[in-house]
């Protein structure tokens, strides 16, 4: 359940929650969802690659402090992934050649992604918000909104067991580079994790090694 609580329930620019609630109220729908949709395609085409920090605030609704952490972020096409958390814990999650991999301090654990339905989803999941790859997916059902800074796809899972753990997740688009400014996880019961990325930097050359892990 770690892995999950670290990542999922996550796991990039910090908010305070009323100001992210006042922020979600100011959405309305998005009238040109065809314009939208091409701008997402065409951005997504020209990224090849992503490398950012991050900031993760955990929401629950049974404590009044928030959870936060802090780490980097890189993506590589087509499906590799490394969140590096360096504050407060040193914990790292990889996604590469079908792989999961978490490493936890000095120790390593590896999980086959096809075969594990769990850290499939998971992967499915990851995939989809940091890459933007929710247009035609069978597995969400998406709503478009908008307001001054953003715009928002809203995801609701389709699968019963994600349903379980994952009511939506919310992507935030800037509207000034149609770049992914933050992401938002809510669950069952209004827990939610917000994750906001900044100092970001594009197609810039990934070595393959970052994607490994020695024990």
């Amino acid at each position: 359940m770690k892995a999950i609580n670290l990542y999922i329930w996550l796991a990039a620019m910090l908010f305070p929650t009323s100001f992210v609630n006042a922020q979600d109220d100011a959405f309305g729908p998005l009238t040109n969802t065809d314009d939208f949709v091409q701008k997402v395609k065409t951005r997504t085409a020209a990224t090849q690659t992503i490398q950012s920090d991050f900031r993760q605030e955990k929401h629950l609704t049974m404590l009044e402090e928030v959870l936060e952490s802090e780490g980097h972020f890189i993506f590589k096409k087509e499906n590799n992934v490394v969140w590096s958390y360096t504050r407060p814990l040193d914990y790292t999650i990889i996604v590469h050649n079908g792989k999961f991999i978490i490493k936890d301090g000095d120790k390593v654990k590896e999980f086959d992604i096809a075969s594990n339905r769990m850290f499939k989803e998971i992967n499915n999941m990851i995939v989809t918000s940091v890459s933007a790859d929710f247009l035609d997916n069978p597995d969400f059902e998406a709503v478009y909104m908008e307001n001054e800074m953003f715009y928002l796809a809203r995801l609701v899972p389709v699968k019963p067991e994600v349903k379980d753990m994952l009511s939506e997740i919310d992507i935030f688009f800037d509207k000034k580079d149609m770049q992914v400014a933050k992401v938002k996880f809510l669950e069952p019961g209004d827990d939610y994790t917000l994750i906001t990325f900044s100092g970001k930097v594009f197609n810039e050359a990934v070595p393959d090694n970052v994607f490994t892990v020695s024990n």
